[in-house]
Parts: C-alpha cells; structure tokens; sequence
C-alpha cells in the first residue's frame, strides 16, 4: 500500500515536470526585456505565474516525501534484522563498556535502551549515531567503546536485536552512585532496576 502510495506521488512529480518542459521547449521565452517604447504582454506574465507555481508544487511534493520517508524510517520501518555486522558490532561495544559486569539481564536492557532511542523521534535514528551522539555515553568519552567485546556482550546484543526489553521501554540508565547527572536524571520515570543500574523514561 504504502509502495503504491508512494509511486502515485513520483508519477505526479513527473506530469508536472513534463508539462515544466512542454511550457520552456514549445511556449515563448520567458526572459522579457522591457525598452522604452514595449509593452509586457499580459499573457506571458501568466504563462510565467503558471511556471513558477508548478515549481512550488513540486518541491513541495518533494519535501513531503523526504519528511514522509525519514520519519517513517526513525519511528516505524527501521528493521534490526537487516543491520550489518558492523551495526551489531558497535551495539554489542557500548553494551560491554556500559554493562560489563552487570547481570546477563542487565546488559540486554543496556541494548534494548539504545534500540529504544533508534525508535524514538527524540534521538538519531540509527544505533551508531545515538551510541555517538555528543555527551550521551561516558564509554566513548573515556575511550571504553573501543574494547574488544566477550561473547556475552554479543549475545545480550542479539537477544536486544530480537525485541527482548527488559528495561521496559527506558530511554535512560545510570548508576546512582556514580552518575555526574544524577539531579537531572533523577527526574526522569524510573522503570525498573537490574544490578547497579536505574533503567527510565
């Protein structure tokens, strides 16, 4: 259906555009250039208005599906089975530098938090940028996102991947004992809390 939808709109972009070039290969040249003694002829300046709003539909019809598009793709469509191993590889990185050590469970909900983030319309839209995206994780601060992963980290991350949330749709997890933020984290909903961390929304 939305394929359909979608064909509908790109084959009213091309009308428009055909008649576009209809008006420019077959219709006066719209360039007028005014002497003393001319006269503007009333039914080029039409001709000029017509062209200059079929211009405004289509590149409002453009932006429509690019908004259309991106925003289906951030809240919607975005399908983890699908990711590359290097998408897999970076989710089961910040789960190690942020969960190592923490229960089994604990890690699962670490990557269930930044897949929550993917999905939300509040954060990037992809797990590389929420995992980078400035001031959000101290483990690419410090440089930890760089270790080596074990293979728990990467099992937490494919069971996260498969839609196993056990921080119960946080967006937020930290330590009350280490946090820098704690204040400000502190007014978020508390969900749940597994090991050392407070999972919220």
């Amino acid at each position: 259906m939305k394929l359909k939808k979608l064909l509908l709109k790109n084959n009213i972009v091309i009308f428009l555009i055909i008649i576009l070039t209809i008006n420019f290969i077959f219709l006066p040249a719209f360039t007028l250039e005014v002497k003393a003694n001319d006269t503007i002829n009333k039914e080029d300046v039409y001709k000029g208005v017509g062209v200059a709003v079929l211009l405004v539909i289509i590149s409002k019809i453009v932006e429509n599906n690019k908004t259309a598009n991106t925003s289906n793709f951030s809240k919607k469509d975005f399908n983890y089975k699908n990711l590359d191993n290097e998408s897999k590889e970076i989710l089961a990185r910040a789960i190690f530098a942020e969960a190592r050590g923490e229960p089994y469970k604990g890690q699962v909900a670490v990557g269930a938090v930044v897949l929550n983030r993917v999905k939300s319309p509040d954060f990037p839209n992809s797990i590389e940028k929420v995992i980078f995206q400035e001031g959000q994780f101290s483990s690419v601060k410090d440089g930890q996102i760089n270790l080596l992963p074990d293979e728990t980290a990467f099992k937490a991350a494919q069971e996260a991947l498969e839609g196993k949330d056990p921080s119960k749709g946080a967006l937020y997890f930290y330590n009350p004992k280490t946090a820098k933020t704690l204040w400000w984290l502190g007014t978020r909903n508390k969900l749940t809390t597994i090991g050392n961390h407070v999972f919220a929304k």
